[in-house]
């Protein structure tokens, strides 16, 4: 697992949002060196997804909206951020967990 973890809080199908905000995470991976960076899609029309929706909502104390990007286990957006913006966000959380280690 990389220095950070991003999760997408999101429907695989059919919702555009979603479709979105997986792809602003896609676009913005590769400026990441390899390893630092670990994502994934929590699907909420999966059991799978929703066991991790639960386990979510207690780590941040509320449920995530539908699309939410969750960073380590917080809710950093609970909107559809620019690519600057998120890009930004991880960047924040890399010296941090850095020097937690």
């Amino acid at each position: 697992m990389g220095d950070v973890c991003v999760e997408i809080v999101a429907k695989q199908k059919g919702c555009i949002l979603c479709d979105l905000a997986i792809g602003i995470l896609e676009e913005i991976a590769p400026e990441f060196p390899p390893g630092m960076l670990s994502w994934s899609v929590v699907d909420v029309g999966s059991r799978s997804g929703l066991s991790r929706m639960e386990e979510l909502s207690r780590c941040c104390g509320k449920s995530p909206a539908i699309p939410s990007i969750i960073i380590n286990e917080k809710i950093a957006f609970d909107h559809i951020p620019d690519m600057e913006a998120l890009s930004r966000a991880i960047q924040e959380c890399l010296p941090a967990k850095a020097q937690l280690d």
